[in-house]
């Protein structure tokens, strides 16, 4: 047993007093850091705050147990928050019971798409989706949610963002209903978290500023001035839900949660790997989608609203010098000590305060510099995230991710339908004698034999490139004895590929020039005789290697070409040369 539990948490080997140490500290960091987010993000996806809390003890602990990364920090996040709101705003009525059961009911959906898609082991999914999706995807969810605090700012009445032109419009009327104490207490917030975090970015600089809202709110007497606050939390424990799904609220819910569950899991993913590379830690993608999955599964049964990883608490988490998952586990116990002592005090924390930092959240959420960044160096990425951006603000959240993910994979298919052809020649550098690109290199070729290598998936969706190619390649390059096609670089072939192979041997045949096949790798052969493309290029015709290629075509090429040819190709040239030119002399 006790081997068995090293497997799955080596990192119990590393435990002494030392990391006991130095995992309380960040513990208590990231505890203090939870208190202004969980409130925040709660209000993002239109839960009581104490549904932000519970979030935070809870998923953490069981994501750090069943996923890979050590110090990745899970809990409520903002863009999966703003999506929960989105799933569920036009279903339900904010902040209700029925808006409750059916946060923690998608939750249970989503986890159980995210277990699923974690035990078939298709974590590489992540890999298919662009970062460009995820920055236009986020930026646009910043932008929503700091819109979506302004009437809250205000305390004015406003429609919500989603209804863009709407909301400007009633914007612009708002007029004389802005309250101007809510006002002051929101700018005096976000002023304070700047001023914090400029002193020491150390400090808890979004809690100090609540605290500094709350009392200048108190100073103020905003609850007799119209300012709303946030009230008492009804329990800091988080509370048994049983989770209710019937056939209908199946059917309403299952779109949202399978987007909650993808974004889930490509934030998680995303993240992780980002705090590997500060830790060395190794990230096991599909044990993550795992550890998701079960965190937002068993999360939802201790009320526990869609969780994910977070960027920020992951970062202080290393930051604070966390050494194992016990700085999570510890950062959700001292959360729930902290709750139990000072919970009477959030009835005193004005909701303008609250709005102020979350603006300044969604504000720090927008990514210029990824923005930037695509428009000087790719303008295909620049284009999925700007459409992903004004997709999820000018329609949905939802409809957002899903066009950007489509123009992702779009993209990525549109790359591997141009695979590349390319003429090769040797070329002698200071490492040795090596075959390259005639085109880059300005070398000469042979005037006999062509090699050409093909690099990428020879598939159906690249077969009508491929043969442009080829059409170019005879266009610029006219008729040659022989044409040495080398499959090094193949990465896939399906039938319609080795039909297009089969149809070029043809072709080449009717027009005097013998198709060679070089073929290195086992599974190529395998499939190329599979689809009968060996049986058309002939045993004779195929080759292991380059080397052994040129060593039999050489039987079969023209010497009196040789001995007139001026280009000194293949070592075998010269003794060629010499054997043409008396092939000459003597007749």
């Amino acid at each position: 047993m006790p081997s068995s539990l090293h497997r799955w948490f080596p990192w119990l080997a590393l435990v002494n007093s030392s990391t006991l140490k130095a995992d309380f500290i960040a513990g208590i960091t990231c505890a203090s850091m939870s208190i202004p987010q969980g409130i925040a993000f709660a209000a993002i996806a239109g839960l009581p705050a104490e549904y932000g809390f519970y979030s935070a003890m809870v998923a953490p602990i069981i994501a750090v147990l069943f996923g890979s990364s050590w110090h990745m920090v899970c809990g409520p996040a903002t863009a999966i928050s703003a999506l929960l709101f989105s799933s569920l705003s036009g279903l339900y009525t904010p902040g209700s019971a029925e808006f409750i059961q059916a946060a923690l009911a998608i939750t249970f959906l989503a986890g159980v798409i995210q277990l699923a898609l974690g035990l078939a082991k298709l974590g590489n999914l992540t890999n298919f989706v662009s970062h460009a999706v995820m920055v236009g995807f986020i930026t646009g969810a910043a932008f929503l949610i700091m819109l979506s605090q302004v009437q809250h700012a205000l305390t004015a009445n406003l429609p919500r963002p989603e209804n863009l032109l709407s909301f400007i419009n009633a914007l612009f009327h708002v007029g004389s209903h802005v309250n101007l104490y809510s006002l002051s207490i929101c700018a005096v917030t976000i002023a304070a978290a700047i001023i914090i975090r400029q002193i020491s970015s150390k400090l808890p600089h979004y809690l100090l500023a609540l605290i500094v809202g709350s009392v200048f709110g108190y100073v103020m007497q905003a609850g007799s001035n119209g300012v709303p606050l946030v009230g008492e939390l009804h329990e800091a424990i988080p509370p048994f839900a049983l989770i209710e799904l019937s056939g209908d609220t199946l059917r309403e819910l299952a779109p949202g949660a399978v987007v909650l569950a993808l974004i889930g899991l490509l934030e998680a993913a995303s993240i992780s790997k980002a705090i590997a590379l500060k830790t060395q830690q190794e990230i096991d993608t599909n044990r993550e989608f795992v550890g998701q999955g079960m965190s937002n599964m068993v999360g939802s049964l201790f009320s526990n609203y869609m969780s994910s990883g977070s960027f920020t608490r992951s970062g202080i988490n290393v930051e604070a010098g966390a050494r194992t998952p016990l700085a999570i586990i510890f950062s959700s116990i001292i959360l729930l000590l902290i709750l139990s002592l000072i919970a009477p005090l959030f009835s005193h924390l004005p909701i303008p305060a609250m709005a102020g930092i979350i603006i300044l959240v969604g504000w720090r959420l927008i990514e210029f510099k990824e923005l930037i960044h695509y428009a000087k160096t790719s303008r295909a990425e620049l284009s999925i995230a700007l459409v992903t951006l004004f997709s999820t603000i000018g329609i949905s959240l939802e409809f957002g991710i899903l066009v950007g993910v489509g123009l992702s994979l779009a993209l990525f298919l549109n790359q591997t339908a141009k695979p590349n052809v390319r003429l090769l020649a040797p070329m002698t550098t200071d490492e040795g004698r090596y075959f390259h690109n005639i085109v880059h290199f300005n070398l000469d070729t042979c005037p006999q034999i062509h090699f050409i290598r093909l690099d990428g998936p020879l598939y159906f969706g690249s077969v009508d490139y491929m043969n442009k190619q080829f059409q170019l390649l005879e266009s610029d390059y006219p008729h040659k004895e022989h044409w040495i096609i080398l499959c090094r670089g193949l990465s896939a072939i399906d039938m319609q590929g080795a039909h297009f192979l089969k149809q070029l041997v043809d072709q080449r045949k009717a027009a005097g020039t013998q198709v060679h096949l070089v073929v290195r790798y086992l599974w190529q052969l395998e499939r190329l005789e599979r689809f009968g493309v060996l049986d058309k290029v002939g045993a004779r015709h195929t080759y292991p290697g380059k080397g052994i290629a040129i060593k039999q075509i050489e039987r079969d090429m023209n010497l009196s070409q040789c001995a007139q040819c001026e280009h000194s190709i293949f070592s075998e040239c010269s003794e060629r040369k010499q054997r043409g030119q008396r092939l000459l002399r003597s007749s």
